[in-house]
Formats: structure tokens, C-alpha cells, sequence
């Protein structure tokens, strides 16, 4: 194949007329093998593959595909807003639109047995369109990932242009992604991994002398003592929700926001401002006394 990058297994961008995924599969360690009918209504110009080993879980990954929520705030520059019309273990069908105001309606549907995802445009631009997605475990915490392009209407003389642009934009969603990814599976580990008794009172010094937002760890979990509006205030440094990180989240009108999945928490009480189920956990009291300033747990 030929190979935009300097050696397998970064990213490999493979053009239609030498896609060879017979060898591929061939390559790849399968216990069992099953011969599997056709996708209904898949008979479409393929414009090229997109290739990349991506240092996560597939269960990592499986999550990621579900997690439609996440669109419009980890791709920003791909997406604007997302309304979700359906969603379950299947997958999910949703209305997209994009930074320019096109209107998509995507659904993504997940084959686990199969080890892939299959993407579809059912109505906007590029409508008819399909990504195939593949994902091979190749260790604990890697997976070679094989994305394969079907798009309508386009001629033999133009498939290679347009299979790059949809290489380049998927190139650009997955560093976005594993980011989130990686991050997530590092906290996930450390509440596996932590086992030294934890501080249930920490002091943390002369108020005048704080750098905020501050982080620190008390009775074995991470908190943030930040500046409101109503004085010092201490909340969660990890999201509810999936673990996203709320460090570098500005309160705003008494609130913090996930940069994960938009979901915002007024950092007195601890409730959740934009509808979801989860909220803040309960936080450590705070302890102002001669100039210092303490955390306490409270049980």
C-alpha cells in the first residue's frame, strides 16, 4: 500500500485501486472465522482507507463511538450542535450541524461481534455516504484501526482527492479523541491504583499566598478550591460523568462546564445546571481560621 507516513503502524492512508483488505484480514490472528452476508444497500465508489494505531482499549473505543454527546464540544471545529433522535446499545441517529449551519442527519450503528462501526449521512450534505470503521486489538492497550470510505456520485478520477479529505478530517477527530481517551483511562486507574492511606485534613496555607484554581487530594480523591463570586469554594476536579477534566474550567455565573460533553455544575451545591441525572459528589468543608486555610472531610 501506498503510505503517507514514514513506517507502519502510525497512519497509513491506502488509495482504492490498492486496497488490500483480504491481506489484511489474512494477517490478523482470528480464532474463528465466519463468512458474514453483505450490509444491505452498500454498493457504493470506495475513495480510500484511512489506517492508524491508537495507543486505547476497545473498550475505550466501543464507548467512544456510542458517545454521541461529545461532538460539538471535543470536535468544536467539525461540529456546532448535536440533537440526538435515538440512541441505545445499537448506536444512535442524531441531527448535526456543522461551524458553517449545514444540517446533517448522521446514524452510527455498532457491530461488536464484527469488531466495527458503520457510519451513515442519511440526509444533508453528502448524503448517502458511509464510514466503516474496524477496530483489531492488538494489545492492552492498543488497536489498529481501519476506516473505509464509501461516497456517492463521485468519479474514478477524483476518488483519491476526496478520499484524502475525508483521511485528513479523520486524521484531525482522532487526535481530538484519543486525548479524551487516554485521559480518561489514566483516572480510571488511578482510583484503581490508589492504596496509601489518604489525608483526610490537608492544609493548604496562607489564604493571601493561594495560586487558584488549586488542586489537591483529600480522603483519596481530587477537589479544586477556586474564587467565586461568594468567596472560596471547593468542588470535584473530575467531571461526574465520564472523568473529564474540570481544571482548566473558568466558573462562570456560579458554574463550571465539562469541555467534554457541555454538562455544567454549580460549584455550591453541587447540582447539575443542564438536565443530566449526575451531580458533584459531596467536597471536604472548608476551614478559614487565622489567615489559613484548611479542607476537612467530612466523614
Amino acid at each position: 500500500p501506498k503510505s503517507t507516513a514514514a513506517s507502519f503502524p502510525s497512519v497509513i492512508l491506502l488509495r482504492n485501486r490498492d486496497y488490500p483488505f483480504v491481506k489484511l484480514l489474512r494477517a490478523i490472528h482470528m480464532p474463528d472465522h465466519e463468512i458474514i452476508e453483505a450490509f444491505p444497500s452498500s454498493q457504493l465508489p470506495h475513495v480510500g482507507t484511512y489506517r492508524r494505531v491508537l495507543p486505547v482499549s476497545l473498550v475505550r473505543m466501543y464507548e467512544n463511538a456510542l458517545d454521541w454527546e461529545h461532538l460539538p464540544y471535543v470536535h468544536e471545529t467539525s461540529f456546532a450542535g448535536i440533537e440526538c433522535l435515538d440512541a441505545g446499545p445499537w448506536g444512535w441517529r442524531a441531527k448535526t450541524t456543522s461551524p458553517a449551519g449545514d444540517e446533517n442527519v448522521i446514524e452510527l450503528r455498532l457491530d461488536r461481534a464484527c469488531r466495527r462501526w458503520i457510519t451513515r449521512t442519511l440526509s444533508g450534505r453528502n448524503q448517502g455516504s458511509e464510514i466503516w470503521t474496524h477496530a483489531f486489538p492488538i494489545g492492552e492497550e492498543r488497536v489498529d484501526i481501519v476506516v473505509d470510505f464509501f461516497v456517492p456520485g463521485v468519479a474514478p478520477e477524483h476518488r483519491e482527492k476526496v478520499g484524502k479529505v475525508y483521511a485528513n478530517l479523520y486524521s484531525t477527530l482522532y487526535d481530538e479523541d484519543v486525548a479524551m481517551m487516554v485521559e480518561r483511562q489514566t483516572q480510571l486507574d488511578r482510583r484503581l491504583e490508589r492504596s496509601s492511606p489518604a489525608d483526610r485534613e490537608v492544609d493548604l496555607g496562607v489564604r493571601s499566598s493561594l495560586s487558584l484554581p488549586l488542586e489537591v487530594e483529600v480522603g483519596g480523591r481530587a477537589y479544586l478550591v477556586n474564587e467565586s463570586d461568594a468567596g472560596l469554594v471547593v468542588y470535584p476536579a473530575l467531571c461526574p460523568h465520564q472523568l473529564g477534566p474540570l481544571g482548566d474550567a473558568a466558573i462562570v455565573d456560579g458554574a463550571v462546564t465539562c469541555p467534554w460533553h457541555g454538562y455544567a455544575f454549580d460549584v455550591r451545591t453541587g447540582d447539575c445546571l443542564t438536565g443530566q441525572t449526575c451531580r458533584f459528589s459531596e467536597v471536604p468543608e472548608i476551614d478559614e481560621q487565622d489567615g489559613r486555610v484548611r479542607l476537612r472531610a467530612r466523614h
